[in-house]
């Protein structure tokens, strides 16, 4: 049987998953009369209604359709005193670390964001390792979850400490407030066609391995086999409480750390996914659901945090303060941005940023090299990896199956035809079975180009972690920037902006250019 996914889950990576009020008293003078000049942080919502609360089987239920505050986010970096947090970086939710918060940048690299967004390395080697998620661990370890699923414990340089298995295929990690246990959630990136009746919703792993606790029990839908992708999510851990967002469904659960069910609040969202199904359109096997909840996190003002899209779109998103006690939605905003940069800060200031702005502090000599690669082109020339050296290269790694690939394809190509600078160099690579199925997709969309040829071992060769996948290299072979799926025009500036930034670059080393 052929599946095939209306609304690619590689397109969410959107990502893929932010944290009312806290003291400004200590902010300072100065701090304070620049507060005072900036736009209020959010304005009564006129048409709000009172959230429905109930009572069901011992739980709360809140659902709040309207927001009581509606956020005013600025686009001005915080003042020095204001105890900002970065929350998420260009969708990519963050997590806390000792002063500040770590991620993942989108070259793949760990960086950490300090109070007043300042970005650095934590001195932290993956090399061999293709990180997919990081969560601070105690004592400067870190939690990783890498491409195959795997989570590791490795210790400050990036040596793997321990591998632990799990009973998820592809998990989701976060960290205890002192970053001495991991708490895992089936990832809401990558999902399996798995079934087990007895599945627990989270685990609960100890730092030293010798305990993985069960807690709650996963949601078993109709369609057995989807039961990884109806128990997506994220998952945040405060002192005494969990919160989980699933991917699908228009809720966010608070639980107490032995998984009893706290409250249970929704907004009446229309694109909500009670369950997925597998349905037939077309005369072809579909899976019909929509994303929903893109991540979660605390903010320093002592809120939670939600990342949602926005109706039936990967266009834009929303962001939602809940109060993490009751349930009841505070404030709320929509985003004119798929990926946002967004940061919090003590007083429930909501900043949307840029983040190549943000990364800008970042040595580039601290990215990741490309793996290296020598492929036969369907032209019947060869490429090697050492041919980039000396240019800013974009590579793009796809195949015929893939529907997303067939959408981003078009707008690639008249990217690479408008940089025109001979310092820019773009590949594309084939990861099917053959050549005709590629040139029969080429013809299909009206392309003509060369291709490097990789075959199905193509995600391993270039450490992808799914289809289409897009790396942005530098002049030294290096990963400036990483895209997996395709989120459609947002992406393409992205991309565009990345590309003019890098060519404004001068290398590290000199190179001498090489045909191909």
């Amino acid at each position: 049987m052929q599946v095939r996914v209306r609304v690619s889950r590689t397109r969410v990576r959107l990502a893929l998953a932010l944290a009312g009020a806290a003291a400004v008293a200590a902010y300072g003078v100065r701090a304070l009369e620049q507060q005072a000049a900036r736009a209020p942080a959010y304005v009564a919502n006129d048409t709000t209604a009172p959230p429905h609360v109930t009572r069901i089987a011992g739980v709360t239920h809140v659902v709040s359709v309207a927001a009581r505050d509606r956020i005013v986010p600025d686009t001005a970096l915080p003042d020095a005193g204001a105890g900002a947090r970065l929350l998420w970086l260009a969708g990519r939710v963050t997590s806390p670390a000792p002063n500040g918060t770590v991620v993942l940048d989108p070259g793949g690299s760990v960086v950490q964001f300090d109070h007043r967004l300042r970005p650095y390395r934590p001195g932290l080697s993956l090399e061999g390792i293709e990180a997919m998620e990081v969560a601070a661990g105690a004592g400067g370890r870190w939690w990783i979850v890498d491409a195959a699923g795997r989570l590791l414990l490795v210790d400050p340089q990036g040596a793997v400490l321990r591998e632990m298995g799990t009973p998820f295929v592809f998990p989701s990690v976060a960290s205890a407030p002192d970053g001495s246990d991991a708490w895992l959630v089936r990832s809401p990136l990558r999902f399996a066609y798995a079934w087990d009746p007895a599945a627990p919703l989270l685990v609960h792993i100890s730092e030293d391995g010798s305990a993985a606790t069960k807690i709650g029990s996963a949601e078993l839908p109709a369609h057995v086999l989807l039961q990884d992708l109806a128990n997506a999510g994220r998952v945040v851990v405060s002192d005494d409480r969990l919160f989980y967002v699933p991917f699908i469904r228009d809720e966010v659960v608070a639980l107490d750390l032995t998984g009893d069910t706290l409250w249970v609040a929704s907004r009446g969202l229309p694109q909500s996914t009670p369950e997925p199904r597998f349905e037939v359109s077309d005369g072809k096997v579909v899976i019909n659901y929509h994303p929903v909840n893109l991540g979660a996190s605390m903010g320093p003002d002592g809120l939670l945090y939600v990342l949602s899209t926005s109706g039936f779109t990967t266009a834009r998103s929303r962001i939602d303060a809940f109060d993490p006690r009751t349930g009841h939605l505070l404030r709320s905003a929509e985003l004119e941005t798929a990926l946002p940069t967004l940061a919090v800060d003590q007083s429930s200031r909501v900043y949307l940023l840029d983040a190549t702005r943000l990364l800008t502090g970042v040595a580039p000599e601290a990215r990741r090299h490309f793996p290296q690669f020598a492929l036969a082109t369907s032209d019947g020339d060869s490429i090697r990896s050492s041919a980039l050296l000396g240019r800013v290269t974009l590579i793009n790694v796809w195949a015929s199956w893939c529907k997303p690939c067939r959408e981003e394809m078009p707008g690639l190509d008249s990217l690479r035809r408008a940089v025109r600078d001979s310092a820019f160099l773009y590949v594309s690579v084939n990861g099917d079975v053959s050549r005709a199925p590629a040139e029969r997709f080429l013809r299909d969309v009206g392309l003509e180009l060369p291709f490097a040829i990789a075959g199905p071992g193509v995600t391993r060769v270039f450490r992808a972690p799914g289809l289409p996948y897009t790396a942005l290299l530098d002049r030294d072979g290096r990963i400036v920037q990483r895209w997996l799926g395709y989120s459609g025009a947002d992406q393409m500036t992205q991309i565009r902006a990345a590309i003019r930034l890098e060519l404004g670059r001068q290398p590290a080393v000199a190179h001498a250019h090489h045909g191909r």
